[in-house]
């Protein structure tokens, strides 16, 4: 018996670049839990056919990426029932859960600051 035998799904991860699944895969699944129950937890106490669907869409997200996505579509559901500002809030507290989890492609570049824009 082979534990860890090749086959077409190790195959196309390979192709595409992406990580193959490993024993680091736990933390990254423990990671994507906790920005899935945080953006949830922002929908607590709200109910309509908005929020159901929104709920629905964070449930079922696959991947990180997918509810990096739905941070705007998030805000933009709870801003006529909660307001702007509280939506920025719930935005505010979810984006740095984020952090260590996404791509390069999709992170902000942290760009220095130039020596000519010190002031003296």
């Amino acid at each position: 018996m082979r534990w860890n035998k090749p086959n077409l799904r190790n195959n196309l991860h390979d192709l595409l670049g992406r990580d193959k699944p490993s024993s680091t895969a736990w933390v990254r699944d423990q990671g994507l839990e906790e920005v899935r129950q945080a953006m949830l937890q922002s929908l607590m106490g709200l109910s309509g056919c908005e929020m159901a669907r929104m709920s629905m869409r964070l449930r079922y997200a696959g991947d990180i990426e997918a509810l990096w996505y739905l941070r705007t579509d998030l805000f933009n559901t709870l801003v006529p029932l909660r307001g702007q500002a509280t939506a920025q809030a719930v935005l505010d507290q979810v984006t740095p859960l984020f952090q260590g989890q996404l791509p390069l492609s999709l992170r902000t570049p942290q760009v220095p600051p130039s020596p000519r824009a010190r002031h003296f």
